[in-house]
């Protein structure tokens, strides 16, 4: 059996891991297998909040995390007997895929089933297109080549957090134009407001109600010119966009791409995962490659459950949720501070938060947390979601201490 699997990135490197123990893989990628562009803001944005300001060693940093993971992905899936095949790939029928080489060159793949794992695009107005100088995208941080003096973040969402908090500890004059009322990350709201101010404890210039019509490179610096006509200038501008999937760019007809359970296409055998089926994580992509691969070389496999997999984003503090909260069904919450955790004065940060909520049965329904290593705080209620657990019994749970995984039991110790 033979599976062809379009794209790189992680959610195609897990298809790939997933399905080369039972049957001949090919992955095709128009970069090494491993390559993932939000992988160069969250370094920068690593290395700044630990206090690094050099730009030439922020890049350079960046660099190191890139051939590393790249070369651990290629070593992984050359265990594995994985082909890598560099090219862009695009369906050719339910059963073939046509790969385009850099040199224009192009082949016919065979195949009983394909993966298409291939990302999204960005989703950029008119007239805000990046120059790779002084209209850039998180992808492009790389390319600054000083710290700007002033820069403008364009957009909302978790990279308009993420790139506003990285410009603002570096020391830019920062910029934020909202197209919305107020930033919304996705998240939680009470996530949104906690965050808003402390970028604007961090000097950043928080202007709500803007959407950008027109941004222009000029010698000196940018200018963007908003829907009621307010005009703002800087040294540079960063684009803070959303993806979209592309399905055209993969040869996946409009009126195909529709999935069962699996990523399962109206196309037999063809499956849609990740950014490629609705941009929402790289860990929720990575589990709908998993169950796909395992589909599709016909082992038994569950879809993937992606609803007890922590979302997180920005970083000192880290921001994170699972499940569902008040607002999405939850009927009751309970909220404590960072501090109550013995933990975050070990760590000397004691500023932050968890929300714990439940439903009707008393059951862990889902968590909210803003503080450093918030990831971590959430995985004792991705477990306690994952077994169906009451409160009483996360309550009963005594994790190792101090640590700050300890925050969700004493939140259940609360009710």
């Amino acid at each position: 059996m033979r599976i062809v699997i379009i794209g790189g990135g992680p959610a195609g490197v897990e298809a790939a891991r997933a399905a080369a123990p039972h049957a001949t893989v090919t992955l095709v990628g128009d970069g090494p297998p491993g390559a993932w562009g939000p992988l160069v803001c969250r370094v920068w944005l690593a290395a700044v909040v630990a206090g690094e300001r050099d730009i030439v060693a922020l890049g350079a940093r960046a660099a190191r995390a890139s051939a590393g993971w790249q070369a651990r992905c290629a070593t992984d899936l050359a265990a594995l007997d994985v082909e890598p095949l560099a090219g862009r790939g695009r369906l050719d029928g339910p059963g073939a895929v046509l790969v385009e080489g850099a040199d224009g060159a192009q082949s016919r793949l065979e195949a009983d089933a394909v993966i298409i794992a291939a990302g999204a695009a960005l989703a950029l107005p008119p007239d805000l297109a990046p120059d790779g100088e002084r209209i850039l995208t998180a992808e492009d941080l790389g390319k600054l080549r000083a710290v700007p003096t002033s820069a403008l973040v364009v957009g909302d969402g978790p990279t308009g957090f993420e790139l506003c908090h990285t410009l603002s500890l570096l020391g830019s004059a920062v910029t934020w134009l909202v197209p919305e009322a107020a930033p919304r990350s996705g998240i939680a709201p009470e996530v949104d407001g906690y965050l808003t101010r402390l970028l604007e404890r961090q000097s950043v210039r928080v202007v709500p109600n803007s959407r950008v019509t027109r941004l222009a490179a000029r010698l000196e610096g940018v200018s963007a010119v908003t829907a009621s006509g307010e005009r703002h200038g800087a040294e540079v501008a960063l684009l803070a966009f959303g993806r979209r999937p592309d399905h055209t760019a993969v040869g996946m007809p409009a009126d195909k791409a529709t999935t069962d359970v699996y990523g399962q296409t109206k196309l037999h055998g063809v499956y849609l995962v990740g950014d490629a089926l609705a941009p929402v994580a790289a860990s929720v992509a990575m589990a709908q490659a998993r169950a796909a691969a395992l589909h599709a070389v016909r082992r038994s496999s569950e879809p993937a459950d992606v609803n007890d997999i922590v979302l997180a984003f920005m970083e000192g503090p880290q921001a994170a949720k699972i499940g569902r909260l008040t607002t999405e069904g939850a009927v009751g919450s309970v909220t404590v501070a960072l501090a109550d955790s013995l933990a975050a004065h070990v760590m000397d940060a004691t500023e932050g938060f968890l929300t714990l909520a439940w439903d009707y049965g008393g059951r862990v329904a889902g968590a909210v947390a803003v503080a450093p290593r918030a990831a971590e705080i959430l995985a004792p209620v991705a477990v306690a979601r994952r077994a169906g657990m009451r409160l009483e019994d996360l309550a009963a749970i005594y994790g190792p201490h101090p640590s700050v995984s300890e925050l969700a039991a004493i939140a259940a110790r609360q009710m």
